[in-house]
């Protein structure tokens, strides 16, 4: 459900660990609580007896917590050390605006608006970079394998734990956790908030079911696909509940089955309905809330209708509300109105899917092999290995499969980033898969070398692929062309040192102290309002507005290289740093020396860019002035 900018064109064991719980069987019994082993059954007490500050969490606890914290020191390694996507950098400069000027509003072309308000406050508190720009989506992935005790009910110890060491180590999802993107934050809500149904079912409280409801809000702020959860929730559910009344044997039919479940209930049907519209309204509210602060546009005028103006003036609320749905519903329309291109440059659509898919699949088997196929062979299991198959195991399969072949329906533009979203309900079979391999492992230490000996193999090559997945594609190759991780909007080459002078010079230096020259680079026409400078072609040129922004420099533009050189031996202007098409170099060099040139790659391949850096910025001209008008459109 990706759509590319109007303006671009670049721019997923053994029989223990049964429910604890009531949960309905592959017969469509329930299964006796009493026969179920429970979280402590599974982790009983160190028998070493030792005591020290953890004595109180339990073994299955105390490796997730260390999970995190692996997980937390691989995403923030080298956090800013990629240079910005132009998905990022577009992002980034509107969470800087923000905090700059206080104006908010949702732009659908960017996704949801929770990232914004969450790095104004990063911005604000730790400085515009690219370490703190991604920081809030890497926090987010490196606790997220938390999540994987919400089903400890469901999953034995060591199925926790692996589906937290998926969680936090597969490379597809650590390079995504590692990029300012909302694809990951989306599918980590949605998969938190399953869990806590999962928890609410457990434990019967609706305290549960309020967090649900607060973090599926928090997942439509994210981005607008998460109503495509909701969508794959309900056919999953479709199918546990088929596998329930499919009878195999026995003397009841499903029918009958789910008849005994309703005439056993303790309550008159008045009080359950009675119920279900309190708590379902309260959950309205809470969604709504949650959804409306986050949508709801921002202004530091008095006169304005925003949130904070509503906020102290409740009478605007009716106001506030109706405009933010129009901008919702305006958005979404757009996001699930369907496109008219194909993608993937073919002519039809199934074309454009297969390419898509193959896309996908390709980036699965570079940084995702071991966790796809540890989830086939834990369904596998699940399904037609155990005599109760938990449904929480089926749901996320079910989930997670049908998100492989779904959403490259939705998109139209080349990406591995959807694979995130089948990857994260995955872990939980993929999860059950490993404690599989490693429960055989263990049985077979004293039993058999041979069956040790290829199980111990098997674990060694899942955690070296791993691991050298994740040192090649995610830290020492994040931009080259030949990782299936890298869209092809990523800059391939590191242009930030050809900036650098903008940190120490650009607050004390006069006129303009970035130019764009070029015909592709500068606009006919100023834009009238957004990305600065306005005269910039964003599709040609992003991120490098935003590390303008970042390094609190100003920019303008000149379409005519040959005006553009006459201005600069004239004087007239005197930028740090001129920006144009490398076609260009040998045209503008004549006014531009004392300047250092750099060619970059602003894409994953071609697109290739002349950097000019002015080598004594302290002795630059104090007659320079900003280009009038912004941009001269003489031709190329």
């Amino acid at each position: 459900m990706s759509r590319s900018d109007p303006e671009s064109d670049a721019a997923g064991s053994g029989d223990t660990g049964e429910s604890a719980g009531p949960e309905t069987g592959v017969d469509g019994d329930s299964a006796d609580p009493a026969d179920e082993p429970t979280a402590s059954d599974r982790d009983p007490p160190d028998p070493t007896g030792s005591t020290g500050r953890f004595d109180g969490i339990d073994r299955t606890t105390r490796w997730v917590l260390a999970v995190v914290a692996g997980g937390l020191l691989a995403r923030l390694a080298l956090l800013g050390a990629r240079v910005a996507h132009y998905d990022e950098g577009r992002v980034a400069w509107w969470s800087s605006y923000f905090l700059e000027t206080g104006q908010f509003e949702y732009r659908y072309i960017i996704h949801g608006p929770l990232v914004q308000h969450v790095n104004k406050f990063l911005f604000d508190a730790l400085g515009a970079n690219d370490f703190t720009m991604r920081l809030f989506v890497a926090l987010v992935g490196a606790f997220l394998p938390l999540a994987a005790l919400l089903f400890r009910e469901h999953l034995d110890g060591d199925e926790v734990i692996g589906t937290a060491f998926f969680l936090a180590f597969s490379p597809l999802l650590l390079y995504y956790s590692r990029f300012f993107r909302s694809t990951l934050l989306a599918t980590a809500f949605a998969f938190v908030a399953f869990g806590l149904l999962v928890r609410a079912y457990d434990e019967y409280s609706v305290w549960y079911v309020y967090g649900a409801v607060v973090f599926v809000a928090l997942a439509f702020t994210a981005k607008e696909n998460a109503a495509v959860y909701l969508l794959v929730w309900l056919g999953a559910s479709a199918l546990l509940l088929d596998q329930a009344l499919f009878r195999t044997g026995g003397d009841r039919s499903g029918f009958e089955w789910a008849r005994e479940r309703l005439d056993a209930r303790t309550r008159p049907l008045g009080d359950y309905v009675a119920d279900f519209l309190w708590h379902g309204a309260v959950a309205v509210v809470l969604f709504l809330a949650v959804t409306l602060y986050f949508y709801a546009p921002r202004s530091p005028g008095t006169e304005a209708v925003g949130f904070w103006q509503a906020v102290t003036n409740p009478t605007l609320f009716p106001d506030l509300f109706d405009r933010t749905l129009d901008d919702v519903v305006e958005g979404y329309s757009y996001w699930f109105g369907g496109t008219t291109d194909a993608g993937c440059r073919k002519e039809n659509v199934v074309d454009a899917y297969l390419c898509f898919l193959g896309q996908e699949v390709h980036a699965m088997a570079q940084s995702a092999l071991a966790l796809t196929l540890m989830a086939v062979v834990g369904f596998l299991a699940e399904r037609w290995g155990r005599v109760r198959s938990r449904g929480v195991v089926l749901f996320c399969a079910y989930w997670g499969f049908v998100s492989v072949v779904g959403y490259p329906l939705g998109t139209d533009i080349a990406n591995a980033w959807i694979a995130v979203n089948a990857l994260v309900p995955l872990a939980i079979p993929a999860g059950v898969g490993i404690a599989l391999v490693v429960d055989r492992a263990r049985d077979s230490v004293h039993t058999g070398s041979v069956r040790f000996g290829i199980t111990a193999f098997a674990l060694v090559l899942i955690a070296g692929y791993m691991a050298g997945s994740a040192g090649w594609f995610v830290y020492m190759n994040d931009t080259s062309d030949g990782n299936e991780l890298v869209q092809y909007a990523q800059p391939a080459d590191d242009f930030r040192p050809s900036m650098a002078v903008l940190e120490d010079h650009a607050a004390d230096h006069q006129g303009p102290d970035v130019l764009f020259v070029g015909n592709s680079y500068v606009r006919n026409t100023p834009r009238d309002g957004g990305i600065e400078p306005r005269c910039s072609s964003i599709s040609e040129t992003l991120p490098l507005q935003w590390y303008v922004d970042a390094y609190g420099a100003t920019g303008d533009c000149i379409q005519d290289e040959g005006i553009a050189v006459q201005r600069l031996q004239d004087g007239d202007i005197d930028p740090l740093v001129v920006i144009a098409p490398n076609s260009l170099e040998e045209d503008l060099a004549p006014g531009l020396e004392g300047y250092d040139a750099d060619t970059y790659r602003l894409r994953v391949y071609g697109s290739e860019t002349v950097f000019f850096s002015d080598r004594t910025p302290d002795q630059s001209s104090g007659n320079a002035s900003a280009v009038e008008p912004r941009a001269l459109a003489v031709g190329n």
